[in-house]
């Protein structure tokens, strides 16, 4: 090789190391913005109140992400105070339009032992 083929191939290489550096800062700003979205949250989230956020953003990824991140924004400037419990998170995205599905489950407490609803219909 000459000195001159030499000298370009350094220089792709470094192109392409640069590349990597410059896409792999991009990617994580989205990650620390939901690490902080999440910590926000975390403030006022009491009850099933995270068990509503993640069914919410499995069901409605794109919609609920936005939802979610206004939320905290919100939260952060000092416009929405105090807890938000679950039910008051299901009641404000049903208020929305998004019909959240929650997993419901019935249990019933014979001597002392929890069963399920269609356990107990069972043994009677």
């Amino acid at each position: 090789m000459t000195g001159d083929d030499e000298l370009e191939r350094l220089k792709r290489q470094r192109l392409a190391e640069m590349q990597k550096a410059l896409a792999a800062r991009e990617k994580a700003p989205e990650n620390a913005a939901t690490l902080d979205e999440k910590k926000i949250l975390a403030k006022v989230f009491v009850g099933r109140a995270w068990e509503v956020y993640y069914a919410a953003l499995r069901q409605y990824p794109g919609i609920a992400d936005s939802i979610f991140r206004e939320l905290a924004q919100l939260v952060h400037n000092g416009r929405v105070r105090g807890q938000i419990t679950g039910e008051q998170l299901f009641g404000l995205l049903r208020q929305i339009g998004l019909d959240i599905r929650l997993e419901t489950k019935i249990q019933v407490l014979e001597h002392g032992e929890l069963k399920s609803i269609a356990d107990k219909f069972r043994t009677d």
